[in-house]
C-alpha cells in the first residue's frame, strides 16, 4: 500500500513538474516570438504577452463587450432581459436567414473591432492564441460546437492570393485546437464569384451581391447526417452566412448553423 502511494505520489510530482516547465517554454516562445516579430495588443496598442501567455492584456480582454448569455437564436445577438433558448432578434423575424442557429462571441463595439481588425486586416494569427479564454467566457459556446463539422466561409482565390490567408480558416482551426477530437474543420465550399467587399453595403445590397457565390466542392468529405457549422470572422447582416448556408441546403444538407467572433 505504502509503495503504491509512492508511486503514486511520484507520478504526480512528475506530471507537476512536466506542466511548469512545459509553461515556463511557452512563456519563452512567445517573448521570443514578440523579440523577433513585434506586435501589440489590439486594444491598448502596448507590447503583447504582458503575462507571458496572453497576446492581449488581460485588462484590455475585459474590456470587450462579451455576449455571455443566450440571444438570438439565428444571429447570437443579446436580448436585453432574457436568456432562454428560442428568441428570435426583430431582424430576423423581419428576414429569417435559412440557417438553424448561430453564436458570436463579442460584440463589435470599438475594442471588438480593434480585434478582428487586427486578424482580418494585419494578418495577426497569434491573436487566436487567447481564444480559449474568449470561450470561457460563453459556456454554451463549446458546447453548441460540439461533434460538429467546421466549414470557413471561403474567398475567392484572386483576393485569397492578394491577402494571402484566410481569417475564416484561422479561425476554424483555432476552434478546433481548442476542442481536438470533438469537432473536425473541412473546406467544402468554395466561392465561384469575386464578390466585391461588404464594408459599404446595406442589408439588401448585401444580399444581392453575394447572390449565388459559393458552392459545394464535389470531392466535400460530408454526409447528409452532419451537424455543419459555418465559420467566419463577424455577422453584419448574416448576408455571406445565409448565402453559403444556401450551398449546403440545395445539395440536402439541413443540419447548417454558424459560428463567428464578433458580431455587428
Amino acid at each position: 500500500m505504502h509503495r503504491q502511494r509512492a508511486c503514486a505520489l511520484s507520478r504526480f510530482i512528475i506530471k507537476a513538474r512536466f506542466l511548469i516547465e512545459m509553461k515556463l517554454y511557452q512563456e519563452y516562445l512567445n517573448y521570443l516570438s514578440d523579440l523577433i516579430f513585434p506586435g501589440i495588443c489590439p486594444v491598448c496598442e502596448k507590447a503583447p504577452y504582458q503575462d507571458g501567455l496572453s497576446y492581449m492584456c488581460l485588462e484590455c480582454e475585459d474590456l470587450l463587450a462579451w455576449i455571455t448569455k443566450n440571444g438570438c437564436k439565428y444571429c447570437g445577438i443579446p436580448m436585453s432581459g432574457f436568456d432562454f433558448n428560442g428568441l428570435v432578434c426583430a431582424g430576423c423575424r423581419e428576414d429569417p436567414p435559412r440557417f438553424k442557429r448561430g453564436k458570436c462571441l463579442f460584440l463589435l463595439d470599438q475594442n471588438g473591432k480593434k480585434i478582428i481588425h487586427e486578424i482580418k486586416y494585419h494578418g495577426v494569427k497569434d491573436v487566436l492564441k487567447d481564444l480559449p479564454r474568449w470561450l470561457n467566457r460563453n459556456d454554451s459556446f463549446r458546447e453548441f460546437l460540439h461533434d460538429s463539422i467546421l466549414i470557413p466561409v471561403p474567398l475567392h482565390r484572386k483576393r485569397l492570393r492578394k491577402r494571402g490567408f484566410n481569417q475564416s480558416v484561422w479561425i476554424a482551426n483555432a476552434f478546433k485546437k481548442d476542442l481536438g477530437d470533438r469537432v473536425q474543420v473541412i473546406d467544402a465550399l468554395t466561392r465561384t464569384r469575386n464578390t466585391e467587399t461588404q464594408t459599404e453595403f446595406d442589408r439588401i445590397e448585401r444580399k444581392k451581391n453575394v447572390k449565388n457565390a459559393f458552392a459545394l466542392k464535389h470531392k466535400n468529405g460530408l454526409n447528409k447526417q452532419n451537424k455543419l457549422i459555418l465559420i467566419d470572422d463577424v455577422y453584419t447582416t448574416g448576408a455571406t452566412l445565409d448565402e453559403c448556408a444556401k450551398a449546403l441546403m440545395q445539395e440536402g444538407f439541413q443540419n447548417v448553423n454558424v459560428a463567428t467572433l464578433g458580431h455587428g
